[in-house]
């Protein structure tokens, strides 16, 4: 029972006093604190926040903390950090339905079925794969529909520069995605494979931002789960940025977990301690009041797939 308590605690705590969202690629107030991670490294409660420094270059590839705000119709996702200017691939895996994959098959763009047979941890089962990539001077996204097979590569988001704002085109999702980056940042986590401080990545206020039709992710309520993990160019090795954290210490994953490079990217995330994703438990409209929400809480906690 404290433990329900402890978690459903966590998530109020985590709910925002609800504000304007603008997708500018900087955290607003209405995200509030970061996600939420039901069970965490520890096995105990914990949040959204970077708990591993970076072995991908920092403040070159390095995710802070995760935010997710259901609002108005839509998913919005603040991902804090920096996004390095070389194709190096985000992965965004997102579980926002009964069903999905609990092993991973790729819809067969950018490459990605290198990261075929890829197994998610318990209690997550991917309906939608997005990429996130920039170089070159332009902003690119992917948009896959894994249940459909289905995706759309959105080339140059931005017009001529690989930071800003701006929309998708449409396709498989009906409704544009809104998309900003801003890499300014030069906080957060440092460099390595230490413990990260928790502190600082908490402190970042930049990085990515997405907000997504909740109608194009089939969402018809309860908690939402985010997979995001920083990988290379190829979708074939795996840094050690992922939301939620890694336990300390780790270096890169590459393709075997190990950090060995091997051509692929399939790996068995159940092997890791704690959960790799987290979890949007704040419900629409965000007006409800706190007893709704100590009441969506609950439910979500029981909520099986």
């Amino acid at each position: 029972m404290k433990r329900i308590l402890g978690l459903l605690l966590v998530g109020l705590m985590a709910a925002p006093a609800m504000a304007q969202i603008t997708v500018d690629g900087s955290r607003d107030a209405g995200y509030g604190g970061p996600a939420l991670v039901l069970i965490g490294p520890s096995g105990l409660p914990s949040t959204a926040v970077q708990t591993v420094n970076t072995e991908f270059g920092n403040n070159e590839s390095e995710w802070n903390a995760g935010y997710g705000v259901i609002d108005g119709g839509r998913l919005n996702l603040m991902l804090t950090g920096n996004l390095q200017a070389n194709f190096n691939k985000l992965e965004i895996f997102i579980d926002s339905k009964a069903g999905g994959q609990s092993v991973f098959d790729s819809s067969g763009n950018d490459n990605a079925e290198r990261m075929d047979g890829l197994v998610f941890d318990a209690g997550f089962t991917a309906d939608y794969h997005l990429i996130a990539r920039r170089g070159s001077g332009k902003f690119d996204l992917d948009f896959a529909n894994l249940g459909a097979q289905t995706f759309n590569f959105y080339e140059n988001v931005f017009g001529g520069t690989d930071a800003g704002a701006g929309n998708t085109g449409t396709g498989v999702n009906a409704s544009p995605i809104g998309v900003a980056y801003d890499g300014s940042n030069m906080l957060g986590v440092g460099g390595g494979s230490g413990a990260a401080d928790e502190t600082a990545a908490a402190a970042v206020t930049t990085g990515l931002e997405l907000s997504i039709s909740l109608a194009d992710l089939g969402y018809v309520g309860g908690p939402l789960h985010v997979m995001v993990g920083q990988n290379g160019d190829g979708h074939h090795y795996w840094s050690n940025q992922f939301l939620g954290g890694l336990p300390a210490p780790q270096g890169n994953l590459g393709g075997d977990g190990n950090g060995n490079f091997t051509g692929e990217g399939a790996i068995d995330f159940k092997l890791f301690a704690g959960n790799q994703y987290f979890t949007v438990v704040v419900p629409e409209p965000a007006t409800l009041g706190l007893g709704a929400l100590g009441c969506v809480g609950l439910l979500a906690l029981r909520r099986r797939k």
